[in-house]
């Protein structure tokens, strides 16, 4: 005989995460909870209800309850919240209803709210997307309070298995069209793995960690390697944060690769951040991982006791055989209950819900490109763009596909990248680096602009009949500790030949790029450089 063993099931959020904290709320996820669960609730009879801040309508005076903690209505506010003792911020609080007969089911609620869920008597399952994305199908990370809810949820979790049989096919799609290497092949990598700027991911004992927390043990993963490649989080459009990082860190350098193209590249020595949940990925890859803080969220101390890990599932968490067990109770002893599978739940599920339910997964792009790598820049030598080209990895966005002769840039920006051998580099003085080629600069059509900067640097421009070179001078110490020739163009007001009927072709060509060379600076050729080469700005 079976009974329920809960009176009603409340979907809560991280609600302190709202406007009178001043953060944009994601009630999406919530609403998803709520949506996803709903049918299994009906069937069963079970009232269920959503608990949400007064500021989108609900019943939670979230800013009423940080003045009762004492916190700022602030970023740091909601992060000291994360695992402070909530009970004077409920008392007086028209939402108290947690108790034994409550099942609380919530989207990436925080330690304290557990705590305090726990305190109750109630049980909870906190739920958010497993960090885990490069499977087939996105899963579902949860975790609870209950045994009894754990072992039910274990018989439907995802087998470790299936992630690594999917890190190993991704492994080989990214080899068969790529270099298996990040920037250049002969250099030591190691990744620092940006974030979105505020994630519960980043509070670590209440405090909101931020890159510039952790410089100075990036800067120490830095010195093990050849070159830092710090890689933004796909959706953080503001990478301010990421740049101090790029001015205290000689060796480092920003970059936009695909982070699991990056997870296949061979001379990656290491992937770091403060807490990114693509470290975790990272190992299924054979990558080493530097995690710089732990988060409270996932710390011990500050969780209630008998919380379970993050357990992988799918959709089949909300089927109505699992739910019907999770809410249910047989008055049983626990030895003569039967040993339920729900095979066939799983086999039935719908296992891109996931998928569609939120749209996007995280930089997973199945057809994007392998990564490109490139041979180090050696002094003196003549670097040739032409198809076929081992440096056609350096050029790193805005132009098409190499020809024989070199390549054009196809838009308004294009850059370069490429790291500098500094094995025979002088102990003093100048190197100046070069690049050469010509303008797209049809007779009778309108003037084409072009603007190069080298390591942020503005080049000067030498014309010799359609060639042209654009150099600057850089000096070696600074080159010595930071290896890396970046080549910005900006060139404004290019044609297509098919607008001018010179011929069908419909590109849209600029600069057309034939060589780069670093050389040694003499001081005569420092001073007649002075004298003979133009603007920065070519017309």
């Amino acid at each position: 005989m079976s009974y329920l063993s809960f009176d009603e099931v409340i979907f809560l959020d991280d609600f302190f995460r709202s406007e009178e904290a001043g953060l944009q709320s994601h009630p999406s996820n919530r609403r998803f909870l709520r949506g996803l669960f709903d049918f299994a609730g009906q069937s069963l009879g079970i009232p269920m209800r959503e608990e949400y801040p007064t500021s989108n309508g609900g019943r939670i005076p979230v800013g009423l309850m940080m003045d009762s903690l004492g916190l700022p209505r602030a970023v740091e506010g909601w992060a000291s919240a994360a695992i402070a003792d909530l009970q004077p911020a409920f008392n007086g609080c028209e939402v108290r209803g947690f108790g034994e007969r409550s099942l609380v089911i919530g989207w990436g609620m925080p330690p304290s709210l557990l705590k305090y869920i726990a305190s109750r008597g109630a049980v909870f399952i906190d739920v958010e997307v497993h960090p885990l994305r490069f499977s087939r199908h996105l899963q579902l990370g949860v975790r609870t309070n209950s045994r009894r809810i754990s072992r039910i949820l274990s018989k439907i979790q995802t087998p470790d298995e299936a992630f690594q049989s999917a890190a190993i096919g991704m492994k080989a799609m990214f080899s068969r069209r790529g270099d298996g290497a990040l920037l250049c092949r002969d250099s030591r990598v190691g990744v620092f793995l940006g974030q979105t700027e505020v994630d519960l991911a980043l509070v670590s004992n209440g405090r909101l960690v931020r890159p510039a927390d952790v410089a100075e043990r990036v800067a120490d993963l830095a010195a093990e390697v050849d070159v830092l490649a710090i890689k933004p989080h796909p959706y953080q459009e503001n990478t301010v944060l990421l740049d101090d990082l790029l001015r205290r860190i000689p060796n480092a350098i920003k970059i936009e690769s695909n982070i699991y193209a990056m997870f296949c590249a061979e001379n990656i020595e290491f992937f770091a951040g403060i807490s990114s949940g693509a470290l975790t990925e990272a190992e299924y890859f054979g990558h080493r991982k530097e995690m710089l803080a732990e988060p409270d969220r996932n710390n011990a101390a500050h969780l209630p006791d008998g919380c379970t890990d993050w357990i992988p599932v799918g959709s089949e968490i909300a089927s109505l055989p699992v739910m019907r067990d999770i809410v249910g109770r047989v008055r049983l002893p626990f030895f003569l209950m039967p040993r339920k599978r729900y095979s066939t739940v799983m086999s039935a599920a719908n296992a891109d819900m996931v998928d569609r339910a939120f749209g996007f997964r995280w930089g997973l792009q199945l057809d994007a490109a392998g990564l490109r790598s490139s041979p180090k820049v050696a002094l003196g030598e003549d670097v040739q763009f032409g198809s076929g080209s081992p440096y056609a990895g350096g050029l790193l966005s805005g132009w098409h596909e190499p020809e024989v002769w070199g390549v054009w840039s196809s838009g308004e920006k294009a850059a370069l990248l490429f790291v500098l051998d500094t094995t025979k580099l002088p102990a003093t003085g100048q190197l100046r680096i070069s690049v050469a080629g010509a303008l797209y600069q049809p007779s009778g059509s309108t003037r084409v602009a072009l603007a190069v900067q080298i390591n942020g640097r503005a080049c000067q421009a030498a014309r010799a009949g359609d060639s042209l070179t654009l150099s600057c001078d850089l000096d070696v110490q600074q080159l010595r500790a930071r290896p890396f020739l970046a080549v910005e163009l900006v060139v404004s007001g290019a044609h297509r030949p098919s607008d001018i009927s010179e011929s069908v072709d419909a590109r849209c060509l600029g600069f057309g790029l034939r060589l780069l060379k670093a050389e040694v600076v003499v001081a005569n050729d420092s001073e007649a450089a002075s004298v003979s080469l133009q603007d920065a700005l070519v017309e």
